[in-house]
Formats: C-alpha cells, structure tokens, sequence
C-alpha cells in the first residue's frame, strides 16, 4: 500500500455512477497497487450487471469485457490507436465517450472537495471503507451533476 513515488500510503476503490452521477457502487478498498481490472472483478460490481446495462470503462480495463458479455452487458471503450490514426468513425466515438466521461471526472472532482481523502492518517486506514462510504454518500447529496432541463 505505501508509494514510495507519492511517498505515502494510496488506497484504489471501483465506484459507479449513475448517468445524473450520482454514487450508486462502491467496492472496499484495495492497495494502491492493485489494478483495475482485479478490482472491478473482485469487487461484485459486475455481479450486479442486468442485461443491456452499459458500462463506460477507460483503458485500464481490458479484463472485464467478457464478463460484462457474459452479463448480455454492454461495455463502453474508447479505442486503441492503431498505426497511429484514428479513423473518422473511431474519432467520433472518442468525442462521444469523452463527452460522457467528463461526468466521471466531475464526480470525482466532487469526491475530493471534502478534503478527507487527500491524506488520511496511517491509524484511519482499519476505517478506510467507512471514509469513502461516508464521502461518497456527502457527494450524492449535492445537486445532480447533470442539470435535467426538462421541467
């Protein structure tokens, strides 16, 4: 769990959200070492999955894909870049997906401005899970990231 690169304690956790963002699964804790694909299998998440779910996953989760097929799930990547250049349909799914990504990050953005998960004490670390619990449920209960304009 320590990082000598960041020169403290890192902790990885899987949370999923809603398309109005807000929190709706989060996995315990994991080291900081450990990758994205072992959390999101060993977490649960895709235990839940109904068919024709769709799941927005970046790169780092190449592990996954025959698990959210198996679910009759659809998984949601970016593409990879081959010989350099995107072709034109591939461009556009790019915008498309970072369009919709843009909400994670805000989600995220959100999850840090309680300033509790910056840097926790080496003794927080048994309630860890308790913490991420606590911040994430504080973030749902701000206003919906996507405004619905429809009234």
């Amino acid at each position: 769990m320590y990082s000598r690169y960041k020169g403290c304690y890192t902790v990885k956790f899987l949370a999923a959200i809603t398309p109005s963002g807000a929190v709706s699964f989060i996995s315990k804790c994991y080291g900081g070492r450990a990758s994205d694909s072992f959390i999101t299998n060993d977490s649960g998440f895709l235990s839940k999955l109904e068919p024709g779910d769709q799941v927005l996953a970046d790169k780092g989760f190449p592990g996954i894909k025959t698990d959210c097929e198996n679910k009759n799930s659809i998984l949601v990547m970016p593409p990879v870049l081959h010989h350099g250049r995107f072709t034109e349909q591939e461009i556009l799914d790019t915008y498309t997906i970072a369009s919709i990504r843009i909400h994670v990050e805000r989600f995220f953005a959100r999850l840090k401005t309680h300033g509790v998960l910056n840097k926790i004490q080496i003794e927080l670390l048994p309630h860890i899970d308790d913490i991420v619990h606590m911040c994430c449920v504080l973030t749902n209960l701000q206003p919906p990231i996507i405004k619905n304009d429809k009234k």
